[in-house]
């Protein structure tokens, strides 16, 4: 699925691409346009500042992953949610326990105006337990950078 990106300044032309964009009826869309937190999100989400942030998962510490992370590993996600395939390195299922809950603080951040890059807790660890209960341990950071994706309006 692309990313949805169209013209915020019309109200009009923003729902109707939105609509076509998500596959929503005009009950459904009118459902979703009856919740503030919603129309927000459909008014800051397709905007350049909003697509133009990626998010990046890098690897900071391994500690012997079976299926050879290593440091300096990453992931991007273009508009801090689509995985850039092209960019992104193979990553272990184990690694990809924890990686929502990042996506999901970004996006709340950038809804609130405030910096992904000022999250608290912006660390994370794969699901193996590591070689005392399992077989290895891997350590992530996260933070968005600004990428020229989508040109500025």
């Amino acid at each position: 699925m692309a990313h949805l990106s169209m013209d915020t300044s019309n109200q009009e032309a923003m729902l109707e691409a939105a609509k076509k964009q998500l596959g929503y009826t005009d009950e459904q869309l009118a459902h979703i346009m009856s919740q503030p937190k919603f129309q927000k999100t459909l008014q800051l989400m397709p905007t350049p500042e909003f697509r133009n942030t990626t998010l990046v998962i890098e690897v900071v510490e391994v500690h012997g992953c079976s299926e050879g992370m290593k440091v300096g590993d990453k992931l991007y996600f273009t508009g801090m949610a689509l995985l850039d395939t092209k960019r992104s390195d193979n990553w272990c299922g184990y690694a990809l326990s924890n990686l929502g809950m990042f996506v999901f603080t970004c996006h709340n951040m950038m809804l609130n105006g405030i910096d992904p890059n000022l999250m608290y807790s912006n660390h994370t660890h794969c699901f193996d337990a590591g070689c005392k209960y399992g077989l290895g341990h891997v350590i992530m950071k996260a933070y968005t950078i600004k990428e020229d994706l989508v040109p500025e309006d």
